[in-house]
């Protein structure tokens, strides 16, 4: 007999010294020591991960770097960076933030070495939101500041002769704009609405790549409401400035009908079509997504 209660006293024993080997096991485990990164090792991380195109997780780094009191000069790289990463993601939501953070560290470092390159980029995110002349221009126009914000603040900067140029974009597409509300005024004879955005693209953006089919319509709209003599001054222009081409006889045919009009042929030339023209210049290789804005059947060369 007690031989077998020395026997169940000693299996009692081992269960429970089993039962507490497995509850340690199942315990949450020490931490070990974390690993601490310098300033320089977030950097080249978050810097490698962005040339990747992992923008999120390069975030996650100089996320780091912007919160460290020892940062030094990384932090307004990393502030720099992070704002690089959302333009890198080329999304509407994305280049609303890149905006967002060039604009604020231009606010903190107006004179930072690195501040025209913020202004040039918030110009780019805009560009990037441009769409085409018959829809919101509120970005174009947004653009166009930010273009000019560089040229006019950073005259010796090296992004100032590709802002121009991309500038010069804008303002097409912006002049297209107005002339599209135009030929819908001559179309439904609104002709003194048509005259007003024509005339706005003459004075707004003489340097419209189009110039000589702006004439033509102003032209057209003027003659059409009766204001014949001034007509005349802009079918003669172009006439002279266009030679043999095809606008300049579509030109001379309206100077020859102004000469002899009556009442007949003017409601006769007022269903007459306009010849149209491309708006904004065609795509280019490698280029934007420009298109042709049309009006009629025929485009004059």
């Amino acid at each position: 007999m007690p031989k077998r209660n020395a026997a169940l006293a000693l299996g009692l024993s081992l269960l429970l010294l089993g039962s507490a080997a497995c509850h340690h096991n199942k315990g949450p485990k020490a931490k070990g020591p974390t690993e601490i990164l310098t300033v320089e090792q977030l950097w080249a991380r978050g810097d490698a991960a962005l040339k990747k195109g992992h923008t999120a997780t390069s975030r996650k780094y100089f996320d780091q770097i912007i919160l460290r009191e020892d940062a030094g000069e990384y932090k307004d790289r990393a502030a720099l960076a992070t704002a690089d990463s959302y333009y890198r993601e080329h999304n509407i939501e994305a280049y609303a933030e890149a905006i967002s953070r060039y604009q604020t560290f231009l606010s903190f470092h107006p004179t930072h070495p690195e501040a025209p390159f913020c202004q040039y980029r918030i110009a780019l995110c805009y560009l990037e939101e441009v769409e085409t002349p018959d829809r919101d221009t509120t970005p174009a126009v947004r653009a166009q500041e930010a273009f000019r914000s560089l040229v006019d603040n950073y005259p010796s900067s090296t992004y100032v002769e590709d802002s121009k140029k991309k500038l010069a974009q804008v303002n097409d597409i912006l002049a297209a704009h107005e002339i599209k509300v135009g030929d819908h005024y001559l179309r439904t004879g609104g002709y003194r609405g048509a005259i007003a955005r024509y005339r706005t693209v003459v004075d707004k953006y003489p340097g419209y790549w189009n110039m000589p089919l702006v004439y033509f319509r102003l032209g057209e709209a003027l003659s059409r409401d009766g204001q014949d003599e001034e007509a005349r001054l802009y079918f003669t222009r172009i006439v002279q400035e266009q030679g043999s081409a095809q606008l300049a006889k579509e030109a001379r045919r309206r100077l020859d009908q102004i000469g002899r009009r009556d009442a007949k042929e003017t409601e006769r030339q007022d269903k007459k079509a306009v010849p149209e023209g491309p708006l904004v210049q065609p795509k280019q290789k490698g280029g934007h997504w420009w298109q042709f804005w049309k009006w009629g059947k025929k485009t004059p060369t």
